[in-house]
């Protein structure tokens, strides 16, 4: 069913995928109220760029940021930044925000993305980092500043072996764990996999496939000094990078009637 020109648009998401909606709304006609939802206290920005320039330092803060300021203000939207939703009522057309404000949308656009698996019994280990957000990167350049800190990345995907190799760059000695038997297998494919392993090797980034993770463990003030591996190996590290893939945010949408 489309929507009238004049109808409320609620937004929840306000990466890349929320602005594009917010952009099309507008490039579509649509006049109405335009409201974005975001649980990031900053304007639409790049992820990518977080594991690679951003992450080495050589990108700042105004070359990862979509849009802001004049650019944000001509789609004539409210956006509302910092701010969580956490409950939905289909049949009620509404929207509860975690500052307890209930929104009245005719049509909604769900782009609330996703989050960063974590290991059971790392949470609140000091140095132990995922990466998905602009303080997640941030916290994790604060981690990794000093050349010659030792990092164990776990899990060779796509974030795991950029922040490897963006790190090596600057200096870290740089450990890959990986439990399959070569980088990015499943994505790109064994041969493409092992020639990703062979470049990881070549630029002197440790990488051990084929191994699980077993714990990570902690010193006396409960920072983390090393990885041990299913096969009773410990590998030191001041600093972890979790990078064990992403599960949907729509946890919030339990009992809003939608099918998940």
């Amino acid at each position: 069913m489309s929507l009238e020109p004049d109808a409320t648009v609620v937004v929840v998401g306000a990466g890349l995928a929320g602005l594009r909606a917010a952009e099309n709304l507008r490039a579509d006609g649509h006049r109405g109220p335009l409201t974005v939802v975001g649980e990031e206290p900053h304007p639409p920005y790049d992820r990518p760029p977080l594991s690679k320039q951003f992450l080495a330092g050589t990108w700042g803060l105004e070359r990862v940021v979509l849009r802001e300021g004049p650019k944000l203000e001509a789609l004539g939207a409210s956006w509302l930044l910092g701010r969580r939703a956490v409950s939905l009522d289909v049949e009620g057309h509404s929207l509860v925000l975690d500052d307890g404000r209930s929104l009245f949308f005719d049509g909604l656009v769900l782009a609330s993305g996703s989050h960063p698996r974590v290991l059971a019994g790392t949470e609140g280990i000091a140095g132990v980092h995922v990466l998905r957000t602009l303080e997640d990167c941030l916290g994790l350049a604060r981690g990794t500043g000093e050349p010659g800190r030792r990092l164990v990345v776990i899990g060779a995907g796509f974030i795991g072996s950029e922040v490897a190799s963006t790190c090596h760059g600057r200096g870290l000695e740089v450990t890959v764990v990986e439990a399959l038997p070569v980088p990015l297998g499943r994505a790109l494919g064994e041969e493409m996999g092992e020639a990703c392993a062979a470049l990881h090797r070549a630029n002197g980034v440790d990488l051990r496939t084929g191994v699980s993770v077993a714990a990570v463990r902690t010193d006396a003030q409960g920072a983390c000094s090393g990885v041990e591996l299913a096969d009773g190996t410990v590998v030191p590290a001041d600093v972890v990078l979790v990078g064990v893939g992403v599960s949907p945010t729509t946890d919030w949408l339990e009992g809003s009637g939608l099918e998940l």
